[in-house]
């Protein structure tokens, strides 16, 4: 890397002999010249330049008035001024000015290789602390970001019971998070509200982020303190507690804000707490309190009429399942953790094992006829999903409810 140099003096031998010197340098080039000070001004303003050479005695605008025009476009430009005129006048402006170096002419050789050297080393420390400080505000910029994605981290660690409350205490320390001794734990969950609302403008992600900013903005005055998105893709407010009526006007504003913006509707729900230990139990409540809320959506309304009608499919799948009501997988798959609480296979089986419990209660039907109704083709594989889900095989909860009657296998 070069330092790049400017050249102002009106005569013109003079200039040629600068730009010759500093052009001897590797480390430096001349890369614009000015016969006198306005036009070296138009210069120092289109180009990016490390260091300054300046002749005082300029037409139209004199070196001196240069460069204190320079200092308000450039306060920190490196400014040597070189010079025919001794006069300590002329010094002492230039030194008021924070000019850097003061040279007469004519200049010598080894004159200027000292004077070189010094505006190297002065050019490269000021190198190094802009480099220092680019780096010290990127590591700061970092630190914020990575404390942010670490908190929201710990926060879903901790909500599903992954990490003990002393492992939530010690990384707190860590990441100097405070929660509030008394807190309330605010649950915020969106849903389309048609599935007319899905399209490329809108995804779930571009969803959350919205719901979450505005969150931020309505919430604020509120001394919020850290935040999560739950694997079901909810939004998790830890809060200084505040009274209901003054949180329910906010929630109130947020909701509208929310649902004016988005093609959603809100639901929140909100618990107040003491410890920090009683916050995962307070999100499991919070958690089922906004399930009951919130009702089914209209996608989740029609995909489980599509699977009681279409359950006894052996080879029913997600994918079969997404075609029809034009949803992509992964976004079928979220739905379901979200609405129903677990995954497609899981909601799938439960169904079918619920069937085939009314059909037990059938005496004239066989096990394999109970199995292939409801879509299971083996009566083994059957009967281990039975067991599995209900904890007796089919046989014995049908042996349960018939006692001291002829069993039919």
């Amino acid at each position: 890397m070069k330092y790049r140099a400017l050249v102002a003096d009106d005569e013109p031998m003079i200039r040629r002999g600068i730009k010759s010197f500093v052009n001897s340098y590797d480390d430096f080039e001349v890369v614009a010249e000015a016969e006198d000070g306005e036009i070296a001004l138009e210069k120092a303003r289109e180009n990016s330049i490390d260091v300054y050479f300046v002749d005082i005695n300029m037409p139209f605008m004199n070196g001196l008035e240069f460069i204190n025009e320079l200092n308000m476009l450039h306060p920190e430009a490196l400014v040597v001024i070189i010079t025919g005129y001794d006069v300590f006048e002329y010094a002492r402006k230039a030194l008021t000015l924070g000019v850097f170096e003061y040279v007469l002419k004519p200049i010598q050789e080894e004159v200027f290789q000292e004077l070189i050297e010094k505006i190297r080393v002065e050019l490269s420390e000021r190198k190094q602390e802009d480099c220092a400080q680019k780096y010290l505000e990127w590591a700061r910029n970092k630190i914020g970001k990575s404390r942010e994605l670490l908190v929201s981290d710990l926060m879903h660690s901790y909500l599903g019971a992954h990490i003990t409350d002393q492992e939530m205490a010690e990384e707190c320390q860590y990441l100097g998070l405070t929660i509030p001794e008394k807190y309330m734990a605010l649950l915020i969950r969106t849903d389309y509200k048609s599935s007319d609302d899905i399209n490329n403008e809108w995804n779930e992600d571009l969803l959350f982020f919205v719901a979450e900013n505005i969150a931020l903005e309505t919430f604020a005055s509120l001394a919020l303190e850290t935040k999560c998105r739950t694997k079901e893709g909810n939004l998790v407010l830890i809060i200084d507690r505040q009274q209901s009526t003054t949180l329910d006007e906010k929630i109130k504003t947020y909701k509208a804000m929310v649902e004016s913006y988005m093609p959603v509707r809100c639901t929140c729900a909100y618990e107040s707490g003491e410890h920090l230990g009683d916050i995962p139990q307070i999100y499991q409540n919070l958690s089922q309190q906004i399930k009951d809320n919130s009702g089914m959506s209209e996608i989740m309304s029609q995909v489980i009429g599509i699977l009681e009608s279409e359950y006894k499919k052996e080879d029913l799948s997600l994918q079969e399942l997404a075609e029809k009501v034009g949803l992509s997988v992964p976004y079928l798959s979220r739905i379901f953790r979200k609405e129903a609480g677990c995954t497609f296979v899981d909601y799938l089986t439960n169904l079918r094992i619920r069937k085939a419990i009314a059909l037990l209660h059938e005496e004239d039907l066989k096990i394999y006829e109970i199995a292939e109704s409801v879509g299971y083709t083996s009566q083994q594989y059957f009967s281990l999903v039975f067991k599995k889900k209900i904890g007796i095989s089919p046989i014995d909860y049908r042996m349960s409810l018939s006692a001291g009657q002829d069993k039919k296998v």
